[in-house]
């Protein structure tokens, strides 16, 4: 599998896919493709603000540009009104959901616990984006250039708590009538790859009605739900290239044993892990070291203002750029070129 191909998916969010249906309503697909999307840019995009067009977000996620561009339809009847910042209404089904994560977060049904080390993180909610700037782009039709900046927990989950998922097969199980099940279907699929391949083991047993709960099948007979959830799971290994293999029994009712193909480099996930993991805390040790005031010393969060200034003590952030890409990926680059990346905004060139 491409490396490249391979995201990462906050475990709090994974976990917990029915919750964004019950926090977002008939924005929680969009909302879903944006978090998928938005960790997948995060994987080069840390040193900046992530910047991207609708036609980017569609490109990646399958979404139709021109259904993300219509006016919301409670808009348009005038039955509320688009909230308007700056001058800005936020009318369109993309750029009212972009609002919707800077306003609400998802609100889990019942106590999430994430335990590390030595601690345990006990979440209720679930913020999404922390910061949204929008730029356009004159003599391209006014294009428009979104710059976000993500939450602390959506940046923590990146770096510590995640499983892995594929964005070229969601794309493609995303594209035409019923992709929104698809997708949840294939988000819960990648997290029991994830979690048994990283065991060591390629198989797992699941019910035949959790299956259906994440690709929405709500039929009532035993037959017409498996007979459904056949068609779904041959579309996610025909259309999706999704690798895996499964096999209904009837042991304590309608069992399905899945059993997913190696794609999992261990030796290379891991050397990734170290990889952020040693250039995060760098950052953070030296930036609550030194007490850093950066130009957005007033920000709610201040580490990640210092973080994305591409002008706030370049050389520090460099150095430690070289080292963790040597201690965790066993390459060496030049100080001059990891200063070159902190400019740019990004990771890897």
């Amino acid at each position: 599998m491409d490396q490249h191909t391979l995201s990462r998916i906050d475990r709090a969010v994974a976990d917990n896919i029915k919750d964004i249906q019950r926090s977002f309503g008939t924005q929680a697909g969009l909302v879903q493709d944006f978090i998928v999307f938005i960790s997948h840019r995060l994987k080069t995009d840390l040193f900046g603000y992530t910047r991207f067009t609708l036609q980017d977000f569609c490109k990646q996620t399958g979404r139709n540009r021109q259904d993300l561009a219509l006016l919301c339809a409670d808009f348009v009847s005038g039955k509320f009104a688009a909230p308007v910042i700056e001058g800005f209404a936020f009318q369109t089904v993309f750029d009212y959901g972009l609002y919707s994560m800077m306003e609400r977060n998802i609100i889990f049904s019942s106590r999430y616990e994430v335990r590390e080390k030595d601690s345990v993180l006990v979440m209720h909610s679930f913020s999404i984006l922390k910061d949204l700037r929008l730029n356009f782009v004159r003599g391209i039709k006014e294009q428009k250039v979104y710059e976000v900046r993500l939450s602390d927990e959506l940046l923590q989950g990146f770096l510590s708590r995640y499983y892995t998922v594929n964005t070229e097969s969601y794309k493609l199980v995303g594209k035409g009538r019923g992709g929104d099940s698809r997708k949840k279907l294939l988000l819960y699929l990648s997290k029991l790859s994830h979690v048994v391949q990283t065991s060591g083991h390629l198989e797992t047993v699941v019910p035949l009605d959790r299956l259906c709960e994440f690709a929405d099948i709500t039929d009532v007979r035993p037959a017409h739900k498996k007979q459904n959830l056949v068609r779904v799971l041959n579309h996610l290994i025909v259309v999706g290239k999704f690798g895996f293999k499964y096999v209904f029994t009837s042991r304590n009712g309608y069992m399905v044993t899945l059993a997913f193909e190696p794609t999992l480099s261990r030796r290379l996930l891991q050397n990734e892990h170290n990889f952020y993991h040693r250039l995060l805390s760098g950052l953070r040790s030296v930036f609550d070291t030194q007490k850093v005031q950066s130009s957005g010393s007033f920000d709610k969060d201040p580490f990640q203002a210092w973080l994305v200034d591409s002008f706030a003590d370049v050389e520090v952030k460099a150095q430690i750029l070289a080292k963790a890409y040597y201690a965790g990926l066993g390459i060496e680059i030049s100080f001059a070129h990891a200063i070159s990346l902190i400019r740019s905004g990004t990771l890897f060139k």
